[in-house]
């Protein structure tokens, strides 16, 4: 069956075609596979099965064969007891996307993970995540999960949504960043004790340089992080006016941020139809480049998120950790 999504072709195979007794757990990949492709409409767009209308029969295939036992310790235990425990329908098909990550474009109302997501915006894109197009992914994972959901989310459901917006954010920067991890001078941290400090260190004197990763928005979640040690903030912010006062700008430097990274490609809506951006807000709010706040050091406290990359790029040129400094970031 295949479908036509803004000229990019989805197909999804006949169950006939897919040799279901060389995967994991035979019946309930089988069983879920060929009942979904039976919903399947091929004169509709995305998002035609409403997870909430199949729960029951998703049940009963579990009660036929368990997929965590297998799929599970596949993808390397992801899904713990006590999370499977809250909603096996829902974490059960979530490893199923996993075996099939393009049957999640065709299931709505459902929060599935971070590789799933970020699989569905590389289908519909037509691109493989990197450094030149992290943002765009980005973007499409947003209008996915707007689409996604034709009611009100739960409490539960709206938390869990946040929660792997977040780690998404943190995945796409890792990625586009994969160039210059070396996991000695520059790495992801994942230190549970340390971790309100930052999501990444990259190794400077005379502090290392942290960068705390967030969403859509920055609060006081952002000021946070900041503990009078050198950090940047990167995040794929939606509203400029967060950025726009004096006294909380005052504030991210007293705390230790070198800089701010904001996106330079339209995120929003609105920003799409005005073809702008938060970074392109930010300067015309501050008349121009010149006019943005400084840091500590003399240089733009505000940044385009295309030029982390680069600025990172000319820390690390820099081999001898001795002479390595963020006195000039």
């Amino acid at each position: 069956m295949t479908f036509t999504i803004n000229s990019n072709i989805i197909e999804i195979k006949d169950p006939s075609f897919i040799n279901f007794s060389v995967l994991p757990t035979d019946s309930f990949l089988r069983n879920t596979y060929v009942y979904l492709y039976g919903l399947l409409n091929p004169s509709s767009s995305l998002f035609q099965i409403d997870f909430d209308s199949i729960i029951g029969d998703i049940n009963n295939f579990i009660s036929i064969e368990d997929p965590r036992l297998k799929i599970n310790k596949l993808n390397a235990n992801r899904i713990s007891a006590s999370e499977w425990t809250k909603n096996p329908a829902q974490k059960a098909l979530v490893l199923f996307f996993t075996i099939f990550p393009d049957f999640n474009l065709f299931v709505k109302n459902i929060n599935t993970d971070v590789e799933i997501n970020i699989l569905n915006a590389e289908t519909l894109t037509s691109q493989t995540t990197n450094t030149a197009n992290f943002l765009n992914i980005k973007i499409k994972i947003d209008e996915i999960n707007r689409n996604n959901w034709s009611r009100i989310q739960t409490v539960p459901e709206k938390n869990s949504g946040v929660s792997i917006l977040g780690s998404i954010s943190e995945k796409l920067l890792e990625i586009a960043l994969d160039s210059l991890i070396d996991n000695k001078n520059f790495f992801r941290s994942t230190n549970y004790e340390v971790q309100s400090y930052g999501d990444f260190v990259l190794m400077c004197l005379p502090n290392n340089l942290w960068i705390s990763v967030k969403s859509n928005f920055a609060r006081e979640r952002l000021l946070a992080s900041g503990f009078t040690t050198d950090i940047i903030g990167v995040g794929y912010f939606t509203d400029f006016s967060e950025f726009t006062s004096r006294t909380k700008i005052r504030n991210f430097i007293k705390v230790g941020f070198l800089a701010m990274y904001l996106p330079n490609v339209p995120i929003t809506e609105e920003q799409m139809t005005s073809s702008s951006s938060t970074y392109d807000e930010i300067v015309s709010f501050y008349g121009s480049v010149d006019n943005i706040p400084k840091n500590i050091n003399g240089k733009p406290f505000i940044r385009s998120l295309s030029n982390l990359h680069s600025d990172l790029s000319g820390l690390l040129s820099e081999y001898d950790l001795k002479k390595r400094t963020t006195m000039s970031y």
